[in-house]
């Protein structure tokens, strides 16, 4: 079995990762009647309480999540809705990923790129047609399976 695991190259920021880790255990376990807590999301995805309410709240701000306080309440994903890894990055850490240089350069363009410019458009275009455009249910039919862990 695969662990999607902390010790992994780390093209995401930690939050960003966390993010995917809870969208995916939060389309694996809630439906209409079922709402997942605070507590138990951020067991699974062995993170810290605080941030993992952080990372929620960004969710819900950007409508990837919905969250009902009160002792019912928790978090779920609209039923149907299909969310990608693209708008969980997009929603926790801003679209430089797709549009900045990779080595931070504030000059770098096709016009008048950087060293690494030519390499990384063939990476990130890579990433925003395969990687990026999977769907947080495509993993969450894969834990299922066992073929993955969030921990």
């Amino acid at each position: 079995m695969q662990t999607l695991h902390r010790n992994s190259i780390n093209m995401f920021s930690k939050a960003c990762e966390y993010a995917i880790k809870a969208m995916i255990f939060i389309e694996l376990k809630s439906s209409a009647s079922r709402k997942i807590s605070l507590n138990e999301i951020a067991e699974a995805i062995d993170s810290p309480v605080a941030f993992t309410a952080k990372i929620l709240q960004k969710l819900r701000k950007s409508g990837l999540i919905i969250s009902t306080i009160g002792a019912r309440g928790g978090f779920q994903i609209e039923e149907n809705k299909s969310i990608t890894i693209k708008e969980i990055v997009i929603a926790i850490d801003g679209d430089g990923f797709f549009n900045k240089c990779i080595l931070g350069l504030n000059v770098c363009s096709s016009a008048n790129p950087c060293p690494a410019h030519a390499t990384y458009s063939r990476i990130r275009e890579i990433l925003l047609t395969d990687l990026l455009n999977l769907s947080i249910n495509q993993f969450s039919k894969l834990l299922k399976k066992k073929y993955i862990s969030l921990k």
